[in-house]
């Protein structure tokens, strides 16, 4: 509970430099996340609990409520690029070192949808609610339970649960506009927000409306690129002609550089940084009372997004190598952009009340996600140019989600003891479905950029969940609180899934107490996940991703996805000494079957010589088993396949240690200070690699867990983060001093086979705001105010491409981000 205090407090003060009328929750409020049991407040809660104001959301300057949970939430880890592609533009983010497909995410206690987009390198399989597309300004405050929740919620609930409660009742209207950008003048961030709350005219309901409008532009943070790194095709000496250039973009021998090349670009490449997008938002939440024991609500959020995200520059010299006359359309190469058209919806609807001694709740709510997905200024070197199209329609994808609940709850008196007692049931539909983009998108070589999505891969899919459910908890003495809470669900694609929970808290004192919690817990695997292919057919040669129950998938190795089950223990204390609050919370989670993806493999004759997925030579006897193994899945022989699935790698286990404090200071005249710390240490150990395949052991090459992705599991997060937040308000003026530590990072070096060590950081931000006159206040603010960037690879860690390309590149991974120094301005006006 005091864990929950102090990060409630540091929401308290990050809102106070600039919006000091506005309440956060108290160790007194009652909290709804994480337990069945009613009366539950952050300062007696048995689990830990963070309560995160909504103002304290919209003052950290962040651009959306993803990277706002980032400098608030010391267990919350977002890298700053760790997916390619479309995962570039919906990402997800770690709580408490996991996978985001470990979080589950609820708006108003309600279940909500996740993103159409899976994540397949970075965090592979893993299938987000994007916090970006929630309107940050109509948030009345965000509870986020840092510990295990599957018997309470179902699947998802691994690492914790995000619950985002929207603003109710009657409120003063609210108006905001921000401005902002980097130090380098780029990436130029504008917000416009607005809210307000109606009563309605005979007081028995309300009405909420929330809007927001994001304009976000890129900021490109690429290293230069080497002068000694050709772009353009040489000139032949004798002939005059072009001709490709040598190795690594060298000067091959009889021929002179381009002239172009003194006046070209260094900084061509522009994919690391941060991307352009506009993102705009709606949101309502209305409540009405119907009779003194029915009450009628709804909620839900709409969002549009449109962006773009830059990959990797196409030089000149590879347009000459690969289709020359695009050099006629693109005469000095193309930056290929990966543009999503996206709609995201959702809407819950419900009744609840009292039926003699019984609370009752029935909801019904349902989410969608809709991307239409375009790659622009690009080839397709199968086509003819000039003349042929440079924009194309890649495809769409779409899932959506049907949920609906019945909860049951009464309180039981049992002599002087008071017994909470719930149950439940609940039935999800989903549906999944990829769309094929047009033809010439992923005809012969496809788009050069992202790839048009193929028929083949074109799906249609559903599945549905049952679930019952049931809670018990009591004092069994004055001081001894238990909480006990099982789950019984049934998925009509892969079978049962059983879960437990024990909760208990025992205050020892008034100011000391010790809580402790066991559970196991799942993640079903996303159907996103389950039925997503991306394959293409390039020079006779099937490659990509492919479903794990696919006919290539089944005959090279692979098996049904299964849950990924976890068990989880937390053992903390609150205490308060003096006038501080203090909480230590030591938790390991244990999480069976993870999911990644499979090392390439398959065989490939196209060179007239069998090489399997990364490149080698695969002997006779090699080629015929892989040959015998297709032709056993039906495909005829000779057959070239290198593809890659979703497959179970193994086991790990996170163990880590959570502490926080928090004291007030009053100066009397000159204000008060409030000064909150807090300090995460985690490790994380891999247990289990899975065995190879059967099939596939007499291969080479094949790594079940490659040692890269072994030091992704482990080391993705940093092992440890420090956050002291300081707030002094008088009056008028408001002041957040905010500092985060980000401990050393781990990393693979794929050069060597060893590992090296990027170095620690320390994050400043400050605020500083003032009351022009009552309603309006003005507030500056600069996040990384320093301008840290990340530690650059070591030399040594880097292979002979990048050496010849580049003097030096960024850890892209880092949370501490590329962009480094950001300022912004910021008017509130409430009337």
């Amino acid at each position: 509970a005091l864990s929950s205090l102090a990060f409630s407090a540091q929401a308290q003060t990050s809102a106070e430099a600039s919006r000091p009328d506005q309440s956060v929750a108290t160790v007194d409020e009652i909290i709804v996340t994480g337990t069945r049991a009613t009366g539950r407040t952050v300062a007696n809660s048995a689990s830990p609990i963070d309560v995160i104001s909504g103002d304290a959301v919209v003052n950290t300057g962040a651009p959306n409520v993803l990277e706002a949970l980032n400098l608030l939430l010391p267990s919350f880890n977002l890298p700053a690029q760790v997916q390619p592609d479309l995962g570039a533009l919906v990402r997800g983010a770690q709580l408490r070192g996991l996978d985001p497909a470990y979080t589950l995410v609820l708006v108003n206690g309600k279940r909500r949808h996740t993103t159409a987009v899976v994540n397949y390198d970075g965090f592979a399989g893993s299938v987000p609610v994007d916090l970006a597309l929630i309107p940050g300004d109509s948030i009345e405050r965000i509870e986020v339970l840092r510990d295990g929740a599957s018997a309470v919620y179902g699947s998802d609930a691994i690492a914790g649960v995000i619950n985002i409660i929207l603003k109710s009742g009657a409120q003063p209207s609210t108006l905001s506009v921000q401005a902002g950008a980097t130090y380098e003048g780029d990436g130029a961030v504008y917000i416009a927000r607005g809210t307000h709350g109606w009563s309605f005219a005979d007081g028995r309901g309300y009405l909420n409306l929330g809007a927001e409008a994001i304009i976000q532009e890129r900021a490109v943070r690429n290293p230069e690129i080497r002068s000694s790194y050709l772009y353009y095709p040489a000139i032949d000496r004798i002939t005059g002609l072009p001709v490709r250039l040598g190795p690594n973009n060298s000067l091959p021998a009889g021929a002179d550089p381009d002239p172009r090349e003194a006046t070209r670009d260094p900084q061509i490449w522009k994919n690391q940084g941060r991307h352009a997008t506009d993102t705009y938002s709606l949101s309502a939440n209305l409540g009405y009372e119907i009779d003194a024991n029915t009450e009628f609500y709804a909620f839900g959020t709409y969002a549009h997004r449109k962006g773009d995200d830059t990959i990797n520059y196409r030089l000149p010299n590879t347009v000459f190598i690969n289709n020359p006359g695009g050099l006629s359309v693109y005469p000095d190469g193309f930056q290929p952009l990966e543009v999503i058209d996206e709609d995201d919806l959702q809407i819950t609807g419900g009744l609840r009340g009292q039926i003699g001694d019984w609370r009752y709740d029935f909801s019904s709510s349902y989410g969608r996600d809709h991307l239409d997905v375009f790659s622009k200024n690009a080839l397709n070197y199968s086509l003819a140019y000039p003349g042929a199209q440079t924009d194309f329609y890649v495809g769409a994808r779409t899932y959506s989600a049907w949920l609906n609940n019945l909860d049951l709850s009464r309180t039981f008196q049992v002599g002087e003891r008071e017994i909470d007692v719930a149950v439940g049931a609940q039935y999800q539909h989903e549906n999944n479905k990829l769309k094929a983009g047009e033809p010439n998108s992923y005809f012969g070589v496809g788009v050069s950029g992202l790839i048009g999505y193929r028929p083949d891969d074109a799906v249609d899919v559903s599945r549905d969940s049952y679930a019952v459910y049931g809670a018990v908890s009591t004092y069994l003495t004055p001081k001894w609180f238990v909480d006990v809470a099982g789950r019984a669900e049934h998925y009509s694609d892969f079978g049962e899934s059983y879960t437990g929970k024990l909760s208990t808290r025992y205050d020892f004192t008034p100011s000391f107490a010790v809580r402790a919690t066991v559970s196991n817990g799942f993640h079903a695997p996303s159907l996103v996940a389950a039925s997503y292919s991306n394959t293409n057919d390039q020079a006779g040669v099937l490659n990509g991703l492919v479903q794990p129950d696919s006919a290539a998938a089944l005959a090279l190795g692979s098996t049904p996805l299964k849950p990924e089950e976890a068990t989880n223990y937390t053992l903390g204390v609150t205490s308060r000494l003096g006038g501080w609050r203090f909480a230590v919370d030591a938790y390991q989670i244990e999480v069976d079957h993870r999911l990644n993806t499979s090392p390439n493999i398959g065989i490939n004759r196209s060179s007239g010589v069998p090489v399997d997925g990364s490149g080698r030579t695969l002997t006779n006897a090699q080629a015929t088993l892989v040959d015998n193994l297709l032709q056993s899945a039906g495909y005829a022989a000779g057959t070239n396949i290198i593809v890659r699935y979703f497959t179970d790698v193994g086991d790990t286990r996170r163990r880590g240690v959570d502490i926080t404090a928090e004291a007030n200071t009053d100066l009397g005249a000159y204000g008060r200070v409030r000064w909150n710390f807090a300090l995460n240490f985690n490790k994380t150990d891999l247990t289990r690699i899975s065995a190879v395949p059967s099939q596939l052991a007499q291969l080479p090459n094949i790594e079940v867990l490659s040692l890269a992705n072994q030091y992704a599991f482990k080391y993705r997060a940093p092992e440890d983060k420090q956050v002291i937040n300081v707030n002094w308000s008088n009056g008028p003026w408001g002041v957040n001093l905010q500092a985060t530590r980000f401990g050393e990072l781990i990393r693979y070096n794929s050069v060597t086979g060893g590992e090296y060590t990027l170095g620690d950081s320390v994050v400043t931000n400050l605020s500083v705001g003032y009351d022009i006159r009552e309603g309006l206040r003005l507030t500056a603010g600069a996040n990384n105010l320093f301008n840290v960037t990340p530690d650059k690879v070591p030399d040594e860690a880097r292979n002979a491409a990048s050496r010849a390309q580049y003097d030096w590149t960024w850890d892209y991974s880092s949370p501490v981000g590329l962009l480094g120094g950001q300022y912004f301005v910021r008017l509130d006006y409430r009337f």
